[in-house]
């Protein structure tokens, strides 16, 4: 579970999909290719994948793309 301001999220732990509450709507989070800004050293990939998309989520009253906000359904 990641709580972010705008809603609550699952992130399933074998598939890495991302759940939105109440509906269990799905959420697609696309990792953006590494700018070297933040590295995860993990060497289980699936990890470092379920932690990077919980990032988004979990900062969600900061987005303010519209295209990312159409993709949790409350754009602006």
């Amino acid at each position: 579970m990641v709580r972010g301001d705008r809603g609550t999220y699952k992130i399933h732990l074998l598939s890495a999909n991302t759940l939105m509450e109440p509906d269990d709507a799905h959420l697609c989070i696309v990792p953006a290719p590494a700018r070297g800004e933040r590295y995860l050293p993990f060497e289980d990939d699936r990890l470092s994948l379920i932690l990077s998309k919980a990032f988004l989520p979990a900062a969600d009253a900061d987005i303010t793309d519209e295209s990312i906000l159409t993709r949790f359904g409350r754009g602006a």
